[in-house]
């Protein structure tokens, strides 16, 4: 496994595992302390953690400013020990939002191809305010029921690709995203050109692909093509609510393959969660322009569209 941005990263040998005499899995300790784990400041299109009030802390991989940036490997695999994460979050005593497995913020001219991650805390992959990002040849691996374990959340970003990726988690296979309530709407950083292609898994509880609910930066230009999504809630479901302003405009989904999917495409409210009491219920999303789906679903338990 190779991980840089310009230089090679060193990693601790107590970080390494390896079965065949080179580094091939990156695997924090499974027992460590939240110490280790710095507060840093929230996203300004968030204006707080989006789990708990304040800060959040830091991604397992963390990089902002950056241009011409590599992560890849031969397969090699990043394991971020999530399970503690989870265990707080479903005991809530969890203080601080959890982190990624990696983030990049405000990055240009970006490439991550051919590893598997494991087990993130939180959304796994997560580019915000970033642009040209090609995401490759990924596996994206957590067990079915860990909260909140996106695979790939492009946000507040343009000019993405992400193809050829097998993802299992416990939420969104793709969340498409672009801020949350009045902090996105100030913000105004839409996510825009973004193409999805051959990307195939299973979220028993959510979506192959998900647009929202966070969206109030607006997404716009959004191709999804050959998604295969199987034994999941839906396979591409728009999100939004009251409050998030923004717009979806201009999504195409073409060539999907549904196995035992609920419902093939749903339009629907999120979670009706805000960050604090500023939100604007004035604020009212718009879907316009076109929606064009052709595809094919195979299973599907409840109704083709569901609104």
């Amino acid at each position: 496994m190779a991980v840089r941005w310009g230089w090679p990263l060193p990693l601790p040998e107590e970080y390494i595992s390896s079965r065949t005499g080179k580094p091939d899995k990156l695997c924090i300790p499974e027992h460590y302390d939240l110490k280790d784990w710095p507060i840093i400041q929230p996203l300004p299109s968030y204006g707080r953690g989006r789990e708990r009030l304040g800060g959040r802390h830091i991604s397992l991989i963390h990089g902002d400013a950056l241009t011409n940036v590599v992560i890849t490997g031969q397969n090699g695999t990043i394991d971020g020990q999530g399970k503690m994460w989870w265990e707080l979050w479903w005991n809530r005593t969890l203080e601080h939002t959890r982190g990624h497995l990696l983030e990049l913020m405000n990055s240009h001219n970006i490439l991550i191809s051919n590893l598997t991650f494991l087990n993130s805390p939180f959304w796994t992959l997560h580019p915000i305010y970033c642009s040209n990002v090609v995401i490759k040849d990924m596996t994206v691996l957590a067990p079915l029921n860990a909260p909140n374990t996106d695979g790939i959340d492009p946000d507040s970003s343009i000019n993405v690709c992400i193809e050829d990726c097998y993802i299992e988690s416990g939420d969104d296979l793709v969340a498409i995203k672009s801020g949350w309530d009045q902090y996105g709407i100030t913000m105004g950083r839409p996510s825009s050109n973004i193409i999805i292609r051959r990307v195939s898994g299973t979220t028993p509880t959510c979506s192959g692909v998900g647009i929202g609910s966070e969206m109030s930066g607006g997404i716009s230009n959004v191709i999804v093509e050959d998604l295969h999504v199987r034994d999941s809630a839906a396979g591409i479901r728009i999100k939004t609510d009251e409050g998030r302003g923004g717009y979806i405009a201009n999504i195409t989904a073409c060539n999907i393959t549904m196995e035992r999917v609920k419902v093939p495409i749903r339009f629907s409210r999120g979670a009706n969660d805000h960050p604090d009491e500023g939100w604007d219920p004035k604020a009212v999303p718009k879907l316009s322009r076109k929606f064009a789906a052709y595809q094919l679903a195979k299973n599907f338990t409840k109704f083709l569209i569901m609104i």
